[in-house]
């Protein structure tokens, strides 16, 4: 039996040991009880991603509104800085909250599991496997984007002088100011940056995995505390109930059952408040610059000249939009599994049920329909048909701008 068990769980750890093993590569994990030289790791690394902020927003105050391309080059790249700045220092604040849900998903989430149960071991299985799919999916990436991005500068420019024979164009990683001439030093201007570029996407991408782990298994864990309310009086207790045998007994189990599943449920739905509360800033900031980043990269792609614009604008907007579609339908998955456990409730033998019992139902079926969401800070939410609506918006942006621009 200890082995079966834990050969049932280690696939959900081996997921959660990855988790920790990234955040540990950034100075986020563990959540708590860190040591000093790793709090001081995630100050150099906070202060390094605000530099970058700052350095990003100046050159777009000096330079940006000048130029409508500076702009639009430089716009994006802060919009990224930003949020990895605010999720990076959110995690660190709410770290508790992190670590909690952490531990539940290693040590608590077994008191709901039937290790002989087949449904609970396909559920188990399905969900491991989308986790790891994403995950991994993100990870790697973000290793060929990271190193697409640092060296594509530097090779267009080779090219174009070497081969192409044109006049020496000094290009960078996302070409910020710098309060010397970063021509004459090029290359501290361009390994800074390459740096940067890296330590902003792996912060980013470890975002992304972490709230995407933390959701599938959220969502898995209510798919069992739905086959176990469905399962909660058994055929053979119908029987026995009319039949008049330990019906007692069995009226007391159920009730426990019940409880319980009802205070996981409450602990869900207060651990996806916590995220949605979490996160709110950075969706927000997402929602609300997603819709014009994305038009006017997809439009300046489409009429700049020069190739190594013309990709990069073209890389931008392909970028937004794969991340607005994250959120939305990360979002949308969590309302979806927590709706789907209303039909659960209905599905339960509650005919046969005590009055109590089916009073507490009653009232559970009522909660199940308010749906886990996460938001905004609570102006939409995120879910399918906000991203179709950024979709709907910035394409007609793009419209507009392609019938004004001459």
């Amino acid at each position: 039996m200890p082995r079966k068990y834990y050969a049932i769980r280690r696939p959900i750890l081996i997921e959660l040991e990855f988790l920790s093993t990234m955040g540990s590569k950034i100075f986020l994990l563990p959540f708590l009880r860190r040591t000093r030289k790793q709090l001081i790791g995630f100050l150099v690394l906070n202060v390094l991603i605000i530099c970058t902020t700052t350095q990003l927003f100046l050159t777009l105050c000096l330079t940006g509104f000048k130029d409508w391309f500076e702009l639009i080059n430089i716009a994006p790249n802060l919009g990224v800085c930003a949020i990895s700045s605010i999720k990076y220092a959110k995690i660190h604040v709410h770290r508790d909250v992190y670590n909690q849900i952490f531990c539940h998903f290693r040590d608590d989430l077994w008191d709901v599991v039937s290790i002989n149960s087949k449904s609970h071991q396909k559920v188990l299985k399905k969900y491991r496997f989308i986790c790891m799919v994403v995950n991994r999916f993100l990870f790697y990436y973000s290793l060929p984007l990271i190193i697409v991005v640092n060296s594509f500068p530097f090779l267009v420019m080779t090219y174009e002088n070497k081969v192409v024979g044109k006049d020496l164009q000094y290009l960078y990683p996302f070409n910020g100011w710098y309060p010397f001439d970063k021509v004459k030093w090029y290359w501290c201007a361009y390994l800074w940056e390459s740096c940067m570029t890296a330590l902003v996407v792996c912060v980013y991408v470890f975002s992304n995995i972490m709230h995407a782990t933390y959701i599938i298994f959220i969502c898995m864990e209510l798919r069992i505390l739905g086959l176990n309310i469905e399962k909660i009086i058994s055929t053979e207790d119908v029987k026995n109930l009319q039949n008049g045998q330990r019906s007692k007994e069995i009226h007391e189990r159920v009730l426990h059952q019940l409880k319980f599943i009802i205070a996981r449920h409450h602990f869900l739905a207060k651990i996806s408040s916590s995220l949605d509360n979490v996160l709110g800033d950075a969706m927000l900031l997402n929602y609300s610059l997603g819709a014009v980043f994305i038009c006017l990269t997809a439009f300046t792609f489409t009429v700049v000249d020069n190739f190594y614009q013309s990709v990069r604008y073209f890389s931008f907007s392909v970028s937004l939009l794969v991340e607005s579609f994250n959120q939305c339908i990360v979002g949308q998955i969590l309302s979806d599994h927590s709706e789907e456990l209303t039909e659960s409730i209905y599905s339960a033998d509650w005919p046969n049920a005590s009055p109590e019992t089916k009073k507490i139902l009653l009232i559970f079926i009522m909660r199940a329909q308010k749906p886990f969401q996460l938001t905004a800070n609570g102006y939409l939410t995120m879910n399918l048909n906000t991203f179709s609506a950024i979709c709907s918006t910035s394409y007609q942006f793009f419209n507009l701008l392609r019938t004004v621009y001459p």
